[in-house]
């Protein structure tokens, strides 16, 4: 099946052909993608040609907001108001939306990147956790497909799991996802949240938010929000973009510095980081021609 989703790709859309020529992942990747077309396909009953739309849809989408932040040199939408009826209340949009982001996650080098190093940074936490005691907790902001989730339910030892979600659409495809890879729903809990509304007794050991800072209008306040419900030894996985217009995207962070700046405001103390280009352009072009940039970090309350 994914062979079979690449040459449709290709045969579409020639500058994706010349990307997907050079396409490389790792076997157990390329078994995801393969469930997640299955998924999409089987268990959901949407046309491969419908996948293919919408993995076109993201591309076109992000090319049309590429030329627009160069003319420019900003991003098209500022306010959350903006993009929340246009995308994320939108039921159709927001699937085509949701399918063609989780099918870049194992095309576009970039979102491998992130995964893979949370993956990494989640062995290596278990390594480090077997003696605690007290009570493990994971809280995930903006789930999408589970991506991140998965992982930590796989790799990261937690007692108890927690995702926030503003969009129903994203909740309910989340739900069903997990449940197609049967994973049990009593392992995890996902709410359609607000996070900027949510509100919890607990502090968590993990927070992970994967390319959501981008999203809001007030980026230092989340981040801030985050420090709150962290533990003191906890972590903080925080992934975002720089220089990456899209048509939800609002904050807009221009540098390394900037973000890492930004964290450090909100209270934290950047343990780690790393930055990944889209399609592995060089760093040092990408900072002059102001091309994206992922940047992803862990992240303390403090220096200990």
């Amino acid at each position: 099946m994914t062979d079979q989703f690449i040459q449709m790709v290709s045969e579409r859309n020639p500058f994706q052909k010349k990307l997907l020529k050079d396409w490389q992942i790792r076997e157990e990747e390329r078994q995801e993608l393969e469930s997640i077309l299955e998924f999409y396909t089987a268990g959901q009953g949407y046309s491969m040609e419908y996948l293919v739309d919408a993995y076109t849809f993201i591309n076109t989408m992000v090319m049309e907001e590429t030329y627009f932040f160069e003319r420019n040199k900003r991003y098209r939408n500022a306010t959350f108001e903006e993009v929340n009826e246009i995308v994320y209340q939108n039921e159709e949009y927001m699937k085509k939306y949701m399918i063609g982001l989780c099918i870049s996650d194992y095309i576009w080098i970039q979102h491998l990147e992130m995964i893979r190093w949370f993956e990494q940074i989640l062995q290596e936490k278990k390594s480090k956790q077997q003696a605690e005691t007290s009570e493990q907790r994971y809280l995930e902001i903006g789930p999408g497909l589970g991506q991140y989730l998965i992982r930590a339910l796989k790799y990261g030892g937690f007692d108890d799991y927690l995702a926030t979600d503003l969009s129903p659409t994203s909740v309910e495809q989340c739900k069903r996802y997990m449940n197609y890879r049967g994973i049990d729903e009593t392992a995890y809990q996902i709410i359609q949240k607000d996070f900027f509304e949510f509100s919890s007794e607990q502090k968590y050991d993990c927070i992970v938010m994967g390319e959501v800072l981008e999203h809001v209008e007030q980026p230092l306040e989340m981040l801030k929000k985050i420090r709150s419900l962290l533990k003191e030894q906890g972590m903080a996985f925080i992934t975002t973009v720089i220089n990456a217009p899209a048509i939800d995207h609002i904050s807009l962070f221009r540098s390394e510095e900037e973000v890492l700046t930004l964290a450090r405001e909100a209270g934290f103390v950047a343990q780690d980081h790393i930055c990944v280009t889209a399609g592995g352009i060089p760093m040092d072009r990408a900072v002059k021609r102001r091309y994206a940039i992922n940047i992803a970090m862990v992240l303390k309350g403090n220096a200990g």
